[in-house]
């Protein structure tokens, strides 16, 4: 079986470029793999009853039934001072709401600060994220699958053991139909 490439990369067996190439690579192949499910489940979905099974060699594929659209509150401020526009008053409480101010990150910071570290009542701190990269300008997945040692590098990302991995030169076999 092929080597994982979490474990590849912990073992330095790629070097920055290479897992670059790895990257677009992944993200070419991620791109055609989406236009071709989206496809599937139209084809599918038009032609399956709901709660009807189709099961496969790969796994079982299942109709679900949407739902109607139906209105819901993103905003409840906004709503509420829509309602009393609208002579809607009994259907609104009144709650007091932070000035636009006070609920910026560094007025809360100050908050925090100020007394002793108690976190506001109604605010949590935010996970923040962690630095990524982008991919953009992929090859194509055509000229992937024409290219010989594209193919090489997609057999080994998803991990197809093909003629170079058991050291027999087979060229017979089509890895790819």
């Amino acid at each position: 079986m092929a080597k994982d490439i979490a474990d590849m990369l912990a073992d330095g067996e790629l070097t920055t470029f290479e897992a670059a190439g790895q990257l677009a690579l992944a993200q070419s192949m991620q791109k055609r793999l989406k236009t071709q499910i989206d496809a599937l489940k139209e084809f599918l979905t038009d032609r399956m009853d709901p709660k009807e099974h189709l099961t496969t060699d790969l796994g079982t594929v299942t109709a679900k039934r949407g739902s109607e659209p139906r209105w819901r509150v993103k905003d409840p401020v906004a709503f509420a001072q829509w309602l009393k526009e609208h002579g809607e008053e009994e259907s609104v409480e009144q709650v007091p709401y932070p000035k636009e101010w006070a609920a910026k990150p560094d007025a809360i910071e100050h908050l925090v600060g100020q007394f002793g570290g108690e976190q506001p009542a109604g605010v949590e701190l935010s996970r923040g994220s962690g630095d990524t990269v982008a991919v953009s300008r992929v090859k194509d997945w055509s000229a992937i699958f024409q290219d010989m040692q594209a193919q090489d590098q997609a057999r080994r990302l998803l991990g197809i053991e093909g003629p170079e991995a058991d050291g027999k030169d087979d060229e017979s076999k089509d890895f790819w139909a």
